[in-house]
């Protein structure tokens, strides 16, 4: 069942292992249990849902249920793996997350935004959390033709710290998780927001700047409002008056020209949209704050004498 169902809170653990593999290839495969694959050493290849995943050390998938995957080691190349499977059950067990996304807004931001897997790196102390983990299991834990039966077999306060190594290993996993979609994400921003920079004189279609950052329009757009608190059409038209207001001040330009060279295909738009944005004309604004682009220095000529001194003398007087 899957992980981000809440009508399934109770967790059982299933599976488990730390092991060094020369090499392994096994058959694509899905079942109902939750996995976690964590690379410490070496590398391998994940196959998830048609999509392909090179790990190495410190990187990681969670799996959701039924999703289908396949793990490859090739020959010659070793790897070593931690690896957990749970069940996510409707019926009561040791293990409860309600109360942990009630407690904790990391976990519940990560359970609300469902996934078929997540591949990343382990920006915290995942691997460490799933090794203790994996560690306390393996005491006591019996074997029962050859599978793990992990019911009922672990004394009350092996119980307990199994439930919180559990709870500790979820909230490394959703910091992991989060802060990996917070980092790609801001490279998407950064790939928008450097062709909006070197394309303000252009029509910028918000489908070719989406497709440039390699996300689709409505993902492009949420980050723009969660990260920049605007708009992609604000935010373009920002960068733009920015660069007009920078011409007006620093060049001699005619208003239409700023205009052009701004990205607006007309000077009235561009005279709209600047006044409403700063409450001021174009020309009005040049006025107030533009430098005087007067290329004279007045009727004194300088020199510096040999002394080092500077001395002026008026043009009108032969020197």
């Amino acid at each position: 069942m899957s992980l981000f169902d809440i009508r399934n809170p109770y967790i059982t653990v299933t599976a488990f292992y730390a092991l060094n593999l020369p090499e392994y290839s096994m058959y694509p495969h899905s079942h109902h249990r939750c996995e976690i694959m964590y690379v410490t050493k070496g590398s391998c290849l994940i196959y998830a849902d048609g999509q392909e995943f090179r790990l190495r050390e410190r990187q990681f998938i969670f799996l959701n249920a039924d999703v289908l995957h396949q793990l490859s080691i090739p020959k010659g190349r070793p790897c070593s793996i931690l690896n957990l499977e749970f069940s996510c059950l409707r019926s009561a067990t040791d293990i409860c997350l309600t109360g942990l996304a009630d407690e904790s807004p990391s976990f519940s931001r990560f359970i609300s935004r469902p996934g078929e897997y997540f591949a990343g790196n382990d920006t915290g102390h995942l691997g460490y959390s799933l090794k203790d983990l994996i560690n306390q299991l393996r005491t006591n834990t019996p074997f029962k033709n050859d599978v793990r039966d992990l019911s009922d077999h672990y004394s009350p306060d092996q119980k307990c710290l199994i439930r919180l190594l559990f709870f500790r290993m979820m909230l490394e996993l959703s910091k992991c998780v989060l802060d990996h979609s917070k980092n790609t994400g801001m490279l998407y921003l950064k790939k928008a927001r450097d062709y909006i920079a070197s394309h303000l004189t252009e029509e910028i279609r918000i489908p070719a700047l989406a497709e440039h950052a390699g996300i689709n329009k409505s993902y492009l757009q949420s980050l723009f409002t969660k990260y920049m608190d605007c708009t992609i059409t604000d935010y373009i038209n920002r960068k733009r008056l920015e660069h007009s207001v920078f011409l007006l001040v620093n060049s001699s330009l005619s208003i239409t020209d700023v205009a052009f060279q701004s990205g607006y295909n007309s000077r009235q738009h561009f005279g709209s949209t600047f006044e409403k944005y700063y409450g001021i004309s174009p020309r009005a604004y040049r006025q107030l704050h533009g430098k005087n682009m007067n290329p004279s220095t007045g009727d004194d000529y300088y020199y510096i004498a040999t002394d080092g001194t500077w001395t002026n003398i008026p043009l009108k007087t032969s020197i």
